[in-house]
């Protein structure tokens, strides 16, 4: 059986083996879009990990109050600590790394993917990502996003939908970005579909996602594929890695840094012809996750903007 697929190999008829995220970005890779090398960690193999530790986590978590925050946390603790002391079957551990190795980039983001054909769930922040992960870390980081399927507010949001869809494991290239955010390919407030909505700031998105800093935005028109607005915000931190410390720093940024902005005009067109161009191949509205690192932009997520089009 095949536990692992490169994520030019996968699409949308593999949904509930890869997850969508990595389906929807298998395709885009093979349409030609510039997304990070990568490879999937199917929700077979999740099953295959997991498979001889669920009746005892589940014995633990069948008495959850989900009304008591400290007893939520607690057999959260107990069950995550079950998996991160469990072991990796051999054949796809080295299944994994040499997929690692095949790479050939020393670091890698570790993002989980919900494994399901259901339309319209969102599970954006309930299972953990890691990024910058080496080779010696992989399996360790990959135990810890699979983990990350008994946090607290993943066993809420299950019991509460009465979905226990599995995941999957996407790794793709690390992206170390220069400058990073969101688009929508109409505005999020206003639903105006003509123009094309860019978050944006300096290093890692998260600190987009994460409202870590006020981005600066930007509205382009899709007619004229011109800026029509931008608003330059003061971003007082970046979120970057350390290399020789091996973490993630917030870095606080210097005046001048602070209110330039985080992109060139040129790429605020490139990101919403982007942005365009997927709204066209899926026909709707879509709100996407991009990296630009060495002048060149990356699509590391796509997903229907939901109270539109949930499927996405």
């Amino acid at each position: 059986m095949v536990y692992v697929y490169p994520l030019r190999n996968v699409n949308l008829n593999m949904t509930s083996l890869v997850g969508r995220k990595s389906a929807y970005l298998g395709e885009l890779y093979n349409m030609g879009f510039n997304v990070p090398e990568g490879f999937v960690i199917t929700a077979k193999a999740f099953d295959r990990i997991t498979r001889n530790l669920r009746e005892e986590i589940d014995e633990i978590l069948s008495s959850v109050n989900l009304n008591d925050q400290v007893d939520l946390e607690k057999k959260s603790n107990v069950a995550r600590n079950i998996i991160m002391k469990s072991d990796i079957p051999g054949d796809l551990k080295e299944e994994i790394e040499s997929h690692f190795d095949s790479l050939n980039s020393p670091y890698v983001a570790v993002r989980s993917t919900v494994a399901s054909n259901l339309s319209g769930l969102s599970f954006a922040g309930e299972y953990e990502t890691d990024l910058f992960v080496t080779r010696d870390k992989l399996v360790e980081s990959v135990k810890n996003v699979i983990s990350s399927y008994y946090s607290p507010r993943a066993i809420a949001y299950r019991i509460a939908t009465g979905d226990s869809s599995p995941i999957a494991i996407l790794i793709q290239r690390m992206i170390n970005s220069r400058s990073a955010g969101t688009a929508f390919s109409l505005h999020p407030i206003t639903e105006e579909p003509d123009y094309v909505f860019i978050e944006s700031a300096w290093g890692l998105g998260e600190t987009v996602t994460r409202g870590m800093v006020t981005p600066d935005q930007f509205i382009i028109s899709k007619h004229s594929r011109s800026i029509v607005n931008k608003k330059i915000s003061s971003k007082s931190v970046k979120l970057a890695y350390d290399f020789d410390n091996k973490t993630h720093d917030i870095i606080d940024l210097d005046q001048v840094q602070m209110t330039s902005p985080s992109l060139e005009d040129a790429e605020v067109v490139k990101i919403a012809n982007t942005t365009i161009a997927i709204e066209n191949v899926y026909r709707r509205a879509v709100n996407i996750e991009w990296a630009v690192e060495d002048s060149k932009l990356y699509v590391l997520e796509v997903r229907g903007i939901r109270r539109l089009y949930p499927e996405v």
